[in-house]
């Protein structure tokens, strides 16, 4: 499978991925630098807040995890939403998907991703909500 098209990269804009374990920013930034998307991490829910405000206008797309140490998946993703209303945020979690959209009630990420996730699952989640945008 050839993983360095042009057609996976999302035009300049960066993913900005947030996980609270080191394993997993960096597998998931080794993948989404093969798909061709330049990557900022973020290792908790106040970290990535701050990236956001400094990188906000090249971010595209948010990867984040729902449960995280400090602030938790569901308080970021509810901070990131009020800083930027229609940024697509794909939850990743282990737990069930109908388990994660239930406690975001009327508020629902853009899409969600069981982890782990694998490369074409992330890979047509982001390509798929970046064209929607």
């Amino acid at each position: 499978m050839n993983t360095d098209s042009p057609d996976n990269s999302m035009s300049g804009q960066s993913v900005l991925l947030v996980d609270d374990e080191k394993m997993v920013l960096e597998v998931g930034k080794a993948i989404l630098q093969r798909l061709g998307n330049a990557v900022i991490t973020a290792a908790s829910g106040e970290e990535a807040l701050d990236r956001f405000g400094q990188h906000r206008e090249s971010i595209g797309c948010v990867v984040l995890d729902l449960t995280m140490p400090g602030m938790d998946g569901l308080a970021t993703f509810k901070q990131l939403r009020k800083l930027s209303p229609k940024l697509p945020i794909i939850i990743a979690s282990g737990l069930a998907i109908d388990q994660v959209t239930v406690q975001f009630g009327n508020m629902q990420p853009s899409s969600v991703i069981q982890k782990p996730y694998q490369v074409a699952d992330l890979s047509a989640k982001i390509k798929g909500i970046l064209k929607e945008g």
